[in-house]
């Protein structure tokens, strides 16, 4: 076989050129290029000749990697058929970190337990503080030694069209970028190894296909309806790729030459035309009091339909996290409500000190979501995620009561339940050295351990320690931060995050990590924790689509010119993308940047938050759900769906639900600035819509510029610092002090800074 060597010594990578020929996603032939220089050609059983011609511009060990476009040209007619460039080692092993950003990390190389959705433990055997970590059935490279170990996986499946890999033998770290697309659909990514796990081949593949099977929401097993293209004489296909070489001796040294990749030579990003901020908090405040609000149990519920997961769930998807905006924005009547929320989740609390997970139509429930009736005592079983984001969120009120209404006395159960829940963390910690992923709701005791679930407990631990003046929270939140930094920011997995996915990589509990290590800065001043928030926030990075999805033609987010820059996949079990971080602002980010003065934090919260309210149903431009009804204006659905896994025809299509990204939403207005101005460096960042300029007179003061392009008033946060000012930690609650401009539509206001 012809070959184009890359690199030379122990890590050799070649290129191949491929031409593959399918019946029905099954391949039938495989016809390798032929090389000759970069020029190369292939024939096909069916006597079809290719001719591929390579260019190559730039070298694969510079800061700009090697650039490879190859133009592969049919001499003939070739049914069902696609193009490949190859990229193999030969020296590989099982050892070597593989990510795909948003897809795969450390290869998925786990133990997999095949459940339907959604995925109960309790139907299982695998119980206690020491269960492995265990995954559903989705992509990913084996575990197992000896059998057959491969992924197939669409660009849409991933946040980034890349693929990379550590070379441990080495110490060389690689990444391989490609484009969603050619003229002929949608790319595929492929990785193989052989049985023995000696040599692997990476490649990308025009058009897509996934040989044989495809993935679907918790099952490898679907057989895959890709097609070849039916190529004529004189087509021509143009495959992409860049590829990067590094030094590379840890995870984190893969995760910082990515976050350079994503989005190298292009300017920061565009955000979609919208509302402003404040426009759409006045939409979404207006619903959550019409169709959130229980008005006979009291409390802000996280849906609107009448089903179990709707109702009430405290943390995770929005309960007591919904309540903190509409403390820190709202009216009179919505905190009021708050208030009378907060009341029911201390009513909520069990003997442990953990709080019940779901409350429907008055009765508590455990979390598992299956009704299955082989499942053991669910009713006991609960997610301490949710526990964990009450206990930051409980702090986060209580902070906040105490500015906006320094009149109200905090009721003395609620301060005695906020150290019964802490205690129950530390509890937790003292007993088995970790938090666990799942606990017995009556004894608090760990059914399931492992996992980076809990990872926002620590924050709360270090602000009740604060608040309360107790040096054992604060001992506790250190201890268990440093654990999980030991065990998942340092491994570059971080696992266990939502309910209903064992144990699969995920965003959520990625981005918890960063608010729990930003929380201990700021409550230490130990910039230790800033060190570990920006290998974090480098993770994060790989969860947050860093292009704007093409959607098919006639898709809903494609009439409505929907920007995927920056959303967030969930996880790789749930294959969606998402508006915004669950459940959080992103004001962990900024900040990181205040920190740290580096602009990829600050452009990264941009891309997410700045994004977010295309997403928002309005009267006059409502968000349609795939049953074919325009969503009610308020709502948000938690679906981004650039991949397939619930089925080609929900790619660019929306669940129908209110879901927590309105939460999201909500946060990010309540915590964040609109706008953003370094004096020291004359820089101003503008995340909500409206535009700015700043102008520095000659006596060193500053006029800033904003203009409301939209047709929608809007309210604007706005933050002024010098470089000094933004050194020092912002705390919880700090956008209560900023100022509010208020613009009419296409107003312009000059401000002195």
């Amino acid at each position: 076989m012809g070959e184009v060597a890359l690199s030379l010594g122990a890590a050799e990578v070649k290129l191949t050129g491929v031409i593959n020929r399918y019946k029905d996603a099954i391949l039938v032939e495989s016809s390798e290029v032929l090389w000759d220089g970069m020029e190369g050609q292939a024939n096909t059983a069916t006597g079809v000749n290719w001719t591929v011609n390579v260019i190559g511009k730039g070298l694969v060990d510079s800061t700009k990697g090697l650039e490879l476009i190859a133009e592969f040209h049919s001499g003939g007619s070739s049914e069902q058929t696609a193009v490949a460039l190859s990229f193999s080692w030969s020296e590989w092993s099982e050892r070597n970190y593989v990510l795909v950003p948003g897809a795969i990390y450390a290869g998925n190389r786990f133990g997999v337990r095949d459940l339907s959705y959604a995925p109960c433990w309790s139907r299982l055997d695998d119980h206690g503080p020491d269960v492995p970590t265990l995954i559903t059935d989705v992509p990913r490279l084996s575990a197992e030694p000896g059998i057959p170990s491969a992924f197939h996986l669409l660009t849409g499946d991933a946040a980034s069209p890349v693929i990379g890999c550590i070379d441990e033998k080495s110490s060389s770290g690689w990444l391989f970028v490609t484009d969603q697309a050619t003229d002929y659909g949608d790319t595929s990514i492929h990785m193989e190894e052989s049985l023995d796990r000696t040599t692997a081949r990476i490649a990308f593949q025009a058009p897509g296909v996934r040989p044989q099977l495809k993935y679907e929401m918790a099952t490898t097993s679907v057989t895959s309806t890709d097609r070849g293209h039916d190529f004529k004489a004189g087509d021509t296909v143009r495959l992409r790729c860049r590829i990067y070489r590094f030094p590379c001796t840890s995870v984190q040294a893969l995760f910082n030459q990515f976050a350079i990749v994503r989005r190298q030579a292009k300017p920061p990003a565009n955000l979609a035309p919208s509302l402003p901020f404040a426009a759409a908090w006045e939409i979404q405040e207006q619903k959550y009091n019409a169709l959130n609000w229980n008005k006979l149990l009291g409390y802000y519920a996280v849906g609107t339909i009448d089903m179990k997961h709707q109702d009430w769930q405290i943390g995770w998807v929005g309960g007591g996290m919904s309540s903190l905006a509409l403390l820190l924005e709202g009216s009179e009547l919505s905190v009021d409500r708050v208030l009378v929320t907060l009341r029911f989740i201390f009513s909520s609390q069990t003997d442990s000190g953990f709080f019940h997970g779901v409350c429907y139509k008055g009765e508590w429930y455990g979390d598992e979501f299956s009704g299955d009736p082989n499942r053991r005592y669910p009713e006991q079983w609960h997610i301490l995620r949710k526990s964990a984001d009450a206990l930051y969120f409980i702090m986060k009120h209580l902070i906040a009561l105490e500015r906006v209404s320094p009149e109200f006395a905090i009721p003395q159960p609620w301060l005695e339940g906020t150290r019964r829940l802490a205690d129950a963390f530390v509890r937790l910690w003292d007993k088995y050295g970790q938090f666990g992923q799942w606990v017995h709701i009556g004894t608090g005791d760990i059914l399931i351990g492992g996992s980076a679930g809990a990872a926002i407990a620590p924050a709360g631990l270090a602000l009740c320690g604060d608040y309360f003046s107790e040096s054992t929270y604060i001992t506790v939140a250190k201890q268990s931060a440093d654990y999980y930094y030991k065990q998942f920011t340092v491994q570059g997995i971080t696992t266990g995050g939502p309910g209903e996915i064992l144990q699969c990589p995920d965003s959520e509990s990625a981005f918890a990590l960063l608010e729990s290590y930003i929380v201990l800065y700021e409550t230490s001043s130990d910039r230790e924790w800033i060190k570990r928030a920006e290998e974090a926030a480098l993770q994060c990075m790989t969860w947050c689509v860093s292009y704007d999805f093409q959607f098919p033609e006639g898709s809903t987010f494609k009439q409505l010119g929907i920007r995927t820059t920056g959303s967030v996949i969930a996880n790789v079990q749930n294959k969606h993308s998402a508006p915004g971080i669950c459940t959080l602002s992103g004001d962990s980010l900024f900040k990181l940047y205040r920190a740290t003065g580096k602009q990829q934090y600050m452009e990264l919260l941009r891309e997410i938050a700045g994004n977010l309210p295309q997403y928002l149903s309005r009267q006059d431009r409502p968000v349609r759900g795939w049953d074919g009804q325009d969503m009610p204006p308020g709502y948000m659905s938690e679906r981004v769906n650039m991949s397939d896994w619930e089925g080609k025809a929900y790619v660019g299509e929306v669940i129908p639900f209110s879901c927590w990204c309105e939460v999201s939403l909500m946060l990010t207005y309540a915590e964040l600035p609109g706008i953003y101005v370094n004096k020291t460096h004359s820089r101003v960042t503008v995340t909500d819509q409206v535009t700015c300029s700043l102008e520095v007179k000659e006596n060193g003061s500053h006029i800033l510029s904003v203009c409301n392009p939209t047709d929608f008033k809007a309210k604007v946060k706005l933050l002024v610092e010098d470089e000094e000012e933004a050194g020092l930690p912002l705390g919880q609650c700090a956008s209560i002090g900023w100022q509010r401009i208020e613009l009419a539509p296409g107003e312009t206001l000059q401000i002195w800074v």
